[in-house]
């Protein structure tokens, strides 16, 4: 899960082989050897990865195989590590007192794209 949250949004392809565990953001690429190196933990990957997908951690696909495709950390996966994304990290003030999309409005008439932008991150992020 950590890698999907350092890579969020990006989805990851994951492969389970008998000689270790791969991982790629680009389908087309043989990808980084990923996670445990022991031997005995290897098989573990799969099973770890279904029951993610199952209970809704995580997106994507599975080809029942070692393989998972189009893997990208949810909402729920979020909050079970008590983090939000750097890349929808707010960087902007959120007031108690307003609904965002009031501060949206004013933001764009005010000050322009960048800090709605910003806004628009506060609000991802609040959703957990």
């Amino acid at each position: 899960m950590a890698r999907l949250w350092e890579e969020f949004p990006r989805q990851q392809f994951f492969s389970c082989v008998p000689g270790g565990v791969y991982v790629t953001n680009d389908s087309t690429a043989a990808g980084a050897s990923f996670g445990p190196s022991e031997p005995g933990l290897t098989p573990l990957f799969s099973p770890t990865m279904e029951w993610l997908l199952a209970e809704r951690y995580v997106t994507g696909k599975s080809n029942g195989a070692g393989h998972f495709a189009l893997v990208v950390l949810t909402q729920k996966g979020c909050s079970v590590l008590k983090q939000i994304p750097r890349s929808v990290a707010s960087e902007a003030p959120v007031s108690p007192n307003k609904p965002l999309g009031a501060l949206m409005r004013e933001a764009t008439i005010a000050q322009g794209v960048g800090t709605a932008v910003a806004l628009v991150k506060a609000m991802v992020g609040a959703g957990k």
